[in-house]
Protein backbone atom coordinates (compact mmCIF):
# COMPACT_ATOMS: atom_id res chain seq x y z
CA UNK A 1 0.00 0.00 0.00
CA UNK A 2 1.21 3.43 -0.82
CA UNK A 3 3.17 5.40 1.79
CA UNK A 4 0.99 8.31 3.19
CA UNK A 5 2.81 11.53 2.80
CA UNK A 6 4.28 13.70 5.63
CA UNK A 7 2.65 16.84 5.06
CA UNK A 8 4.04 18.12 8.60
CA UNK A 9 6.05 21.81 8.34
CA UNK A 10 8.94 22.24 10.58
CA UNK A 11 8.47 24.83 13.60
CA UNK A 12 10.23 27.44 13.24
CA UNK A 13 10.51 27.22 16.84
CA UNK A 14 12.89 24.46 16.18
CA UNK A 15 14.75 26.07 13.28
CA UNK A 16 15.46 29.40 15.47
CA UNK A 17 16.72 27.75 18.64
CA UNK A 18 19.21 25.72 16.12
CA UNK A 19 20.28 28.28 14.30
CA UNK A 20 21.21 30.24 17.83
CA UNK A 21 22.82 27.06 19.13
CA UNK A 22 25.50 27.09 15.78
CA UNK A 23 25.48 31.44 16.24
CA UNK A 24 26.86 31.32 20.24
CA UNK A 25 29.23 28.45 19.33
CA UNK A 26 30.77 30.87 16.73
CA UNK A 27 30.59 33.58 18.73
CA UNK A 28 32.47 31.78 22.08
CA UNK A 29 34.84 30.43 19.23
CA UNK A 30 35.52 34.06 17.76
CA UNK A 31 35.46 35.91 21.37
CA UNK A 32 38.09 33.08 22.94
CA UNK A 33 40.22 33.45 19.83
CA UNK A 34 40.24 37.29 21.14
CA UNK A 35 40.93 37.25 24.24
CA UNK A 36 43.93 34.41 23.89
CA UNK A 37 45.33 37.57 21.53
CA UNK A 38 44.28 40.05 24.31
CA UNK A 39 45.11 38.98 27.58
CA UNK A 40 47.55 41.84 28.70
CA UNK A 41 44.86 44.44 28.81
CA UNK A 42 42.02 42.33 29.93
CA UNK A 43 43.92 39.84 32.30
CA UNK A 44 44.28 36.28 32.40
CA UNK A 45 41.19 35.52 34.51
CA UNK A 46 38.89 37.56 32.90
CA UNK A 47 39.10 36.24 29.49
CA UNK A 48 39.18 32.52 30.98
CA UNK A 49 35.85 33.16 32.96
CA UNK A 50 34.10 34.74 30.54
CA UNK A 51 35.29 31.93 28.26
CA UNK A 52 33.59 29.45 30.22
CA UNK A 53 30.78 31.44 30.66
CA UNK A 54 29.72 31.27 27.12
CA UNK A 55 31.59 27.51 26.18
CA UNK A 56 29.00 26.91 29.28
CA UNK A 57 25.85 28.73 27.87
CA UNK A 58 26.63 26.94 24.13
CA UNK A 59 26.60 23.86 25.81
CA UNK A 60 23.04 24.28 27.32
CA UNK A 61 21.88 25.61 24.85
CA UNK A 62 23.08 23.15 22.49
CA UNK A 63 21.64 20.44 24.29
CA UNK A 64 18.23 22.31 24.58
CA UNK A 65 18.64 22.30 21.20
CA UNK A 66 18.85 18.43 20.99
CA UNK A 67 15.86 17.78 23.03
CA UNK A 68 13.79 19.75 20.43
CA UNK A 69 14.83 17.52 17.78
CA UNK A 70 14.07 14.84 19.57
CA UNK A 71 10.79 15.63 20.99
CA UNK A 72 9.91 17.31 17.21
CA UNK A 73 11.37 13.93 15.38
CA UNK A 74 8.60 12.13 17.81
CA UNK A 75 5.73 14.11 17.11
CA UNK A 76 6.32 13.46 13.40
CA UNK A 77 6.43 9.97 13.99
CA UNK A 78 3.49 9.97 15.96
CA UNK A 79 2.20 11.82 12.94
CA UNK A 80 2.76 9.35 10.56
CA UNK A 81 1.42 6.55 12.56
CA UNK A 82 -1.71 8.50 13.64
CA UNK A 83 -2.36 9.05 10.11
CA UNK A 84 -1.72 4.91 8.87
CA UNK A 85 -3.71 3.68 11.61
CA UNK A 86 -6.72 5.95 10.30
CA UNK A 87 -5.91 4.91 6.78
CA UNK A 88 -6.11 1.27 8.30
CA UNK A 89 -9.13 1.96 9.77
CA UNK A 90 -10.95 3.60 7.01
CA UNK A 91 -10.25 0.55 4.68
CA UNK A 92 -11.69 -1.62 6.57
CA UNK A 93 -14.65 -0.06 7.40
CA UNK A 94 -15.42 0.84 3.68
CA UNK A 95 -14.71 -2.94 2.95
CA UNK A 96 -16.77 -4.11 6.18
CA UNK A 97 -19.87 -2.14 4.47
CA UNK A 98 -19.61 -3.84 1.28
CA UNK A 99 -18.92 -7.60 2.95
CA UNK A 100 -21.76 -7.16 5.53
CA UNK A 101 -24.20 -6.07 3.07
CA UNK A 102 -23.56 -8.63 0.16
CA UNK A 103 -23.53 -11.67 3.14
CA UNK A 104 -25.37 -9.96 5.88
CA UNK A 105 -23.47 -10.12 9.38
CA UNK A 106 -23.90 -13.78 10.11
CA UNK A 107 -22.74 -14.57 7.06
CA UNK A 108 -19.53 -12.16 6.99
CA UNK A 109 -15.89 -13.55 7.50
CA UNK A 110 -13.34 -11.94 9.48
CA UNK A 111 -10.85 -12.99 6.68
CA UNK A 112 -13.30 -11.78 4.01
CA UNK A 113 -13.51 -8.02 5.42
CA UNK A 114 -9.51 -8.43 5.80
CA UNK A 115 -9.10 -9.70 2.11
CA UNK A 116 -11.40 -7.21 0.75
CA UNK A 117 -9.84 -3.78 2.23
CA UNK A 118 -6.13 -5.85 1.35
CA UNK A 119 -4.98 -6.47 5.14
CA UNK A 120 -5.12 -9.65 7.49
CA UNK A 121 -7.12 -10.57 10.03
CA UNK A 122 -4.69 -9.43 12.45
CA UNK A 123 -5.24 -5.52 11.01
CA UNK A 124 -9.11 -5.89 12.34
CA UNK A 125 -8.54 -7.47 15.77
CA UNK A 126 -5.94 -4.37 16.74
CA UNK A 127 -8.45 -1.88 15.68
CA UNK A 128 -11.82 -2.99 16.33
CA UNK A 129 -11.34 -6.05 18.71
CA UNK A 130 -13.94 -8.52 17.11
CA UNK A 131 -16.54 -8.56 13.98
CA UNK A 132 -19.29 -7.14 16.16
CA UNK A 133 -16.81 -4.14 17.26
CA UNK A 134 -16.40 -3.36 13.78
CA UNK A 135 -19.93 -3.82 13.03
CA UNK A 136 -21.02 -1.74 15.37
CA UNK A 137 -18.08 0.91 14.65
CA UNK A 138 -19.48 0.85 10.99
CA UNK A 139 -23.53 1.82 12.04
CA UNK A 140 -22.18 4.35 14.33
CA UNK A 141 -20.41 5.99 11.65
CA UNK A 142 -21.14 5.33 8.34
CA UNK A 143 -24.59 4.38 8.59
CA UNK A 144 -27.47 6.21 8.24
CA UNK A 145 -31.09 4.66 9.04
CA UNK A 146 -32.99 6.47 7.57
CA UNK A 147 -34.84 7.26 3.80
CA UNK A 148 -32.44 7.67 1.36
CA UNK A 149 -32.01 11.84 0.58
CA UNK A 150 -29.28 12.91 -1.89
CA UNK A 151 -27.66 16.22 -1.65
CA UNK A 152 -29.28 18.84 0.28
CA UNK A 153 -28.92 21.37 -3.10
CA UNK A 154 -30.88 19.05 -5.51
CA UNK A 155 -33.79 20.43 -4.83
CA UNK A 156 -37.37 19.85 -2.76
CA UNK A 157 -36.97 17.31 -0.21
CA UNK A 158 -39.82 14.87 -2.24
CA UNK A 159 -37.17 15.04 -5.04
CA UNK A 160 -34.21 14.44 -3.12
CA UNK A 161 -35.71 11.32 -1.51
CA UNK A 162 -37.52 10.03 -4.97
CA UNK A 163 -34.12 10.86 -6.72
CA UNK A 164 -32.16 8.65 -3.36
CA UNK A 165 -34.72 5.98 -3.75
CA UNK A 166 -33.52 5.92 -7.70
CA UNK A 167 -29.96 5.39 -6.82
CA UNK A 168 -29.83 2.82 -3.73
CA UNK A 169 -30.45 -0.09 -5.43
CA UNK A 170 -27.11 0.12 -7.14
CA UNK A 171 -25.13 0.48 -4.18
CA UNK A 172 -25.36 -1.12 -0.58
CA UNK A 173 -27.07 1.06 1.25
CA UNK A 174 -30.15 -0.06 1.43
CA UNK A 175 -29.27 -3.90 2.43
CA UNK A 176 -26.63 -2.62 5.08
CA UNK A 177 -29.64 -0.22 6.48
CA UNK A 178 -31.82 -3.31 6.91
CA UNK A 179 -28.96 -5.57 8.16
CA UNK A 180 -27.90 -3.01 11.08
CA UNK A 181 -31.87 -2.94 11.82
CA UNK A 182 -32.26 -6.72 12.07
CA UNK A 183 -29.01 -6.95 13.99
CA UNK A 184 -30.25 -4.68 16.44
CA UNK A 185 -33.55 -7.05 16.84
CA UNK A 186 -31.71 -10.06 16.74
CA UNK A 187 -28.83 -8.80 19.37
CA UNK A 188 -30.48 -6.75 22.32
CA UNK A 189 -27.44 -6.08 23.54
CA UNK A 190 -26.45 -3.95 20.28
CA UNK A 191 -29.49 -1.58 21.21
CA UNK A 192 -28.06 0.31 23.52
CA UNK A 193 -25.16 1.19 20.79
CA UNK A 194 -27.83 1.22 18.01
CA UNK A 195 -30.63 2.69 19.44
CA UNK A 196 -29.18 6.43 19.40
CA UNK A 197 -27.99 6.05 15.91
CA UNK A 198 -31.53 5.21 14.58
CA UNK A 199 -33.12 7.83 16.82
CA UNK A 200 -30.55 10.60 15.59
CA UNK A 201 -30.53 9.57 12.14
CA UNK A 202 -34.62 9.74 12.53
CA UNK A 203 -34.52 13.72 14.02
CA UNK A 204 -32.71 14.27 11.01
CA UNK A 205 -35.14 13.18 8.54
CA UNK A 206 -37.43 15.03 11.27
CA UNK A 207 -35.96 18.63 11.06
CA UNK A 208 -35.55 18.13 6.83
CA UNK A 209 -39.51 17.81 7.08
CA UNK A 210 -39.98 20.41 9.13
CA UNK A 211 -37.58 22.33 6.46
CA UNK A 212 -39.73 21.45 3.71
CA UNK A 213 -42.85 22.12 5.52
CA UNK A 214 -41.74 25.68 6.54
CA UNK A 215 -40.46 26.78 2.88
CA UNK A 216 -43.98 25.49 1.59
CA UNK A 217 -45.82 27.30 4.32
CA UNK A 218 -44.15 29.28 6.30
CA UNK A 219 -43.51 29.41 9.92
CA UNK A 220 -41.04 29.70 12.33
CA UNK A 221 -37.93 27.86 10.84
CA UNK A 222 -35.98 27.36 13.76
CA UNK A 223 -38.55 25.75 16.14
CA UNK A 224 -38.07 22.17 17.14
CA UNK A 225 -39.88 19.28 14.75
CA UNK A 226 -43.14 18.78 15.76
CA UNK A 227 -45.23 15.30 16.13
CA UNK A 228 -46.68 15.76 12.75
CA UNK A 229 -43.30 16.06 11.68
CA UNK A 230 -41.69 12.86 13.48
CA UNK A 231 -44.37 10.84 12.38
CA UNK A 232 -44.55 12.18 8.70
CA UNK A 233 -40.33 11.10 9.12
CA UNK A 234 -41.18 7.50 9.91
CA UNK A 235 -43.57 7.01 7.02
CA UNK A 236 -41.01 8.50 4.82
CA UNK A 237 -38.84 5.23 5.78
CA UNK A 238 -41.04 3.04 5.79
CA UNK A 239 -42.04 4.24 2.27
CA UNK A 240 -38.19 4.87 0.95
CA UNK A 241 -36.96 1.30 2.26
CA UNK A 242 -40.39 -0.68 1.34
CA UNK A 243 -40.59 0.61 -2.44
CA UNK A 244 -36.61 0.07 -2.59
CA UNK A 245 -36.85 -3.29 -1.41
CA UNK A 246 -40.22 -3.64 -3.96
CA UNK A 247 -37.80 -2.64 -6.50
CA UNK A 248 -34.98 -4.61 -6.04
CA UNK A 249 -37.35 -7.88 -5.55
CA UNK A 250 -39.49 -7.45 -8.68
CA UNK A 251 -36.57 -5.84 -10.97
CA UNK A 252 -39.43 -3.08 -11.46
CA UNK A 253 -37.55 0.14 -10.64
CA UNK A 254 -39.83 2.19 -12.18
CA UNK A 255 -42.77 1.11 -11.11
CA UNK A 256 -41.75 0.94 -7.58
CA UNK A 257 -40.49 4.29 -8.10
CA UNK A 258 -43.59 5.84 -9.25
CA UNK A 259 -45.67 4.47 -6.00
CA UNK A 260 -42.88 5.57 -3.64
CA UNK A 261 -42.52 8.96 -5.74
CA UNK A 262 -46.48 9.39 -4.75
CA UNK A 263 -46.74 8.39 -1.46
CA UNK A 264 -43.97 10.58 -0.36
CA UNK A 265 -45.66 13.50 -1.91
CA UNK A 266 -48.90 12.51 -0.50
CA UNK A 267 -46.60 12.33 3.14
CA UNK A 268 -44.82 16.40 3.03
CA UNK A 269 -48.56 17.35 1.48
CA UNK A 270 -47.59 18.19 -2.19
Amino acid sequence: MARLRDTHAPDPDDDSVGAATRALADATATLTRLLSHQVSAVGAEVSEAVAASLREAARGLSDASETVEKRTGASRADLRRQARVDRTRADLLAAAARVFAAQGYEGAAVGDIASAAGYTKGAVYANFGSKADLFLALAREQVLCTAPVVDAGAGSLADRLVAGMAAVPDGPEMLLTLEVLAYAVRHPESRAALGPVVEASLADLASQVRDDRVARSGGEPDAPPTTADRDTALGLVAVCTFSTMLAAITGDAVDASGVGARLVERLLGD
